[in-house]
């Protein structure tokens, strides 16, 4: 476990290599004591965890469930729901887990120490025989964590190896936050504020059933609306994808995300960027989780990143916390 600390912004993060490459701990120091933002932070008293199941692990190749077109016929014809989240990439059939499998390996560390002034620390996962079990291609993935000013800053690399084709992919971060961030105050009375005006409504199986809602979440909307707790939210600019979460009485929290250009070029647009909402008012957290594609993309194609082999991709996350008291 590595911890980066700013004593003077009262800020400090652990990466865990590897329990997935995950930042597992987020502390931030409000009235003179250090309180983990993070649900569930450093708790790893059996891992791997589920994707789910709190901190912060990185989804990847896939966000959400997927299953096959026959897989879909079958649960129409029986209303019996699926069990194993499968796929099919050029004719072959893959099992894989909810929200991918890289939040399950360990990954090893790259580095740390500080650079520019800021601390970081790095890791880093490979392909291998077990990942081409489940995915047919060889890959790098890169995770960066830094304390960057005001900002805590999450930056993933995405490299494909000498694939036969473009390497498809969708990716995002199950971020689960402790709501209130400290014990003042209810769930209830917590607020959230985006730009995003698009619920994409979801079917039984939690795949996108092509039906959405116009939303306005441009002003501070409590979080004891329901259909904040269990919701794909599109309608962002890539520029824009963004929240704040605030706590009264305690503090606030933004969360940005972006795909960083390469060569000036971009692989995601608009339509792809999205933050699902997931929460429990009675266990008492809040799940902002940015993503960039959907659901069940490797099997339809929507929503899903392409990368030419030998070609990389990089997404970055900003989590800026302002303290109020």
């Amino acid at each position: 476990m590595v911890w980066l600390t700013d004593e003077r912004r009262g800020v400090r993060l652990a990466v865990l290599p590897a329990a997935g490459g995950e930042m597992g701990s987020l502390q931030v120091r409000i009235a003179g004591r250090w309180v983990d933002i993070l649900h569930r932070g450093l708790e790893y008293s059996d891992w791997p965890c589920e994707a789910g199941d709190g901190r912060a692990p990185l989804l990847w190749p896939i966000v959400g469930r997927s299953f096959t077109g026959e897989q879909i016929t079958e649960w129409e014809r029986t209303g019996v729901q699926p069990v194993q989240n499968r796929y099919r990439v050029e004719g072959e059939t893959f099992d894989i887990d909810i929200h991918g499998f890289v939040w399950r390996l360990p990954w090893q560390l790259k580095g740390y120490g500080l650079t520019n002034g800021a601390a970081y620390a790095a890791c880093q996962l490979r392909s291998s025989a077990d990942t081409l079990r489940m995915y047919p291609f060889d890959f790098e993935l890169s995770a960066t964590y830094r304390i960057e000013g005001e900002d805590i800053v999450l930056e993933y690399e995405v490299a494909a190896g000498d694939n036969a084709r473009p390497m498809p992919f969708s990716i995002g971060n199950h971020l689960a936050l402790r709501l209130p961030f400290t014990k003042q105050g209810r769930f209830g009375e917590c607020t959230l504020r985006t730009p995003g005006h698009v619920i994409l409504h979801q079917n039984p199986l939690c795949l996108l059933s092509g039906e959405s809602t116009q939303v306005n979440f441009s002003i501070p909307t409590p979080l004891e609306r329901g259909e904040l707790l269990d919701t794909v939210l599109g309608g962002f600019r890539r520029e824009g994808a963004c929240l704040e979460l605030n706590a009264p009485g305690s503090m606030s929290l933004c969360v940005k995300h972006c795909e960083k250009a390469r060569n000036g070029k971009l692989l995601a647009s608009d339509e792809d960027y999205f933050f699902v909402f997931w929460g429990d008012p009675v266990m008492g957290y809040f799940c902002p989780e940015p993503w960039i594609g959907k659901p069940n993309s490797l099997n339809t194609g929507e929503g899903c990143l392409y990368l030419p082999p030998g070609r990389r991709f990089d997404w970055e996350i900003r989590i800026t916390p302002t303290i109020d008291v």
